[in-house]
């Protein structure tokens, strides 16, 4: 029953993603033609300086850990609510928005070359984010629909909220990890791969 549960839960996950990609890629498609030519973003340009760029990491991780422990901390939050399922399935659909959105805009300033480089940007910190977000927001899922919650019952319910409170330290850890391949490894990778197109 509870594999069950999740498969349907993963597949849900899956089509919202896939929903708003496909939202990203018309909208860009169909509204986007003039944003995307007239910015220098994914171009031959920018990457070309990009490949010249001297990063201050330390600057990027705390950028980079602030970033993504302030959206986790307010979808974290959400979980105490009855609105927890909610949030968190809009904010699936926003982020295959975005991806939709910088792919499709990678394919029309590069073609091939721009999609390739899309995916080389994610590497590896995404390899870390993608699995850590759908155990993080099933967790979420589950703790919006606990019936304790609904009614209120902390005095009664500390386990619940303590687990709950660890599934918010374990998130940490994670996007901690994840912020350090995001500003050590990518860039160096990503510079990497630059020179070899």
């Amino acid at each position: 029953m509870t594999k069950g549960l999740h498969i349907r839960e993963r597949n849900l996950f899956l089509g919202l993603f896939l929903s708003g990609f496909v939202v990203g890629v018309l909208y860009i498609t169909i509204f986007g033609k003039a944003a995307v030519h007239s910015t220098t973003l994914m171009s031959t340009y920018f990457f070309s300086k990009y490949k010249r760029m001297e990063f201050v990491s330390e600057e990027l991780f705390l950028y980079t850990l602030k970033s993504r422990m302030s959206a986790f901390t307010v979808l974290w939050l959400t979980g105490l609510t009855v609105f927890g399922t909610a949030a968190v399935y809009a904010y699936v659909a926003w982020i295959g928005a975005a991806l939709g959105i910088t792919i499709t805009t990678g394919a029309m300033k590069m073609g091939a070359q721009g999609i390739l480089l899309c995916a080389a940007s994610g590497l590896p910190h995404f390899v870390l984010y993608v699995p850590a977000c759908y155990w993080l927001f099933r967790k979420i899922c589950e703790m919006s629909g606990k019936r304790e919650l609904k009614m209120r019952q902390w005095s009664s319910n500390k386990k619940l909220f303590y687990s709950y409170l660890l599934v918010w330290l374990t998130g940490a850890l994670l996007f901690f990890a994840g912020a350090f391949l995001e500003s050590y490894v990518n860039p160096l990778f990503l510079k990497t791969f630059l020179k070899k197109i």
